[in-house]
């Protein structure tokens, strides 16, 4: 049994709690013995524990039992039972032995309860500190690539190999350190805000379109709209 003590694992009679913790964190489900058990509970008879485990508990869950023979120093056979506790009988039995022993059993068990529900809650708390850790390493990890200059044998991403050989020491050094810094590739060229001579010609034309498809009535209120216009800027007081 994983985790699981025999009377030749633990020769003193009382429970310490580093070995409570270690039953509490077992992987089997019935690790301790009752060899042992009956001791570390304060009983001075073995039969009066069994008793009592036997008049309290249920066999395949609270404890498992088992028939061993064992040879004789007369050459025969002995019977002899196997027993095995699970923590929360022992815990259980602690509190019904009525002995010193027995509550500081159960009080060991106790403490390894609460310690479990503390870790367990601590763990998504901690989950967040590791991820914020790595953030922070991820960031300084950046900032330290960034200060490091770059080797003499980078060739930033985006360039052809032949064209950065015919640049100059001076100018790979300073497209290396634009890469770098502002993540700078050489066809990421910006966009020119001035029109073509072929785009003003074709805007040209449009606007001479627009012009020739209006008609003389629409004129006619054009005019009229200015002449609107021009009264009312004159009645307002207004200046030449």
């Amino acid at each position: 049994m994983s985790n699981s003590l025999t009377n030749l694992d633990h020769k003193d009679n009382s429970l310490s709690f580093e070995i409570a913790s270690r039953l509490y964190d077992s992987d089997g489900d019935f690790p301790i013995s009752f060899e042992i058990a009956w001791q570390w509970l304060g009983y001075t008879r073995k039969d009066s524990a069994k008793k009592k485990l036997l008049r309290n508990f249920v066999e395949s869950q609270d404890y498992t039992l088992r028939q061993v023979a064992e040879s004789a120093p007369n050459g025969g056979l002995t019977h002899c039972e196997d027993i095995w506790l699970s923590v929360n009988c022992l815990k259980e039995m602690g509190m019904l032995a009525g002995t010193s022993k027995g509550k500081e059993v159960r009080s060991y068990f106790l403490q390894c309860e609460v310690i479990s529900k503390q870790s367990t809650k601590l763990i998504p708390q901690l989950q967040q500190q590791i991820q914020q850790l790595q953030e922070n390493f991820d960031r300084l990890q950046s900032q330290v690539q960034k200060i490091l200059p770059p080797s003499s044998d980078f060739i930033p991403p985006g360039w052809d190999a032949k064209v950065w050989d015919c640049l100059p020491p001076q100018d790979k050094r300073h497209f290396r350190i634009l890469y770098q810094n502002f993540n700078f590739h050489p066809d990421e060229q910006p966009e020119s805000s001035l029109l073509s001579a072929d785009a003003r010609l074709q805007q040209k034309q449009e606007m001479e379109r627009i012009i020739d498809k209006i008609t003389p009535a629409e004129i006619w209120r054009i005019e009229d709209a200015k002449q609107e216009l021009l009264q009312r800027f004159w009645a307002e007081g207004g200046e030449s």
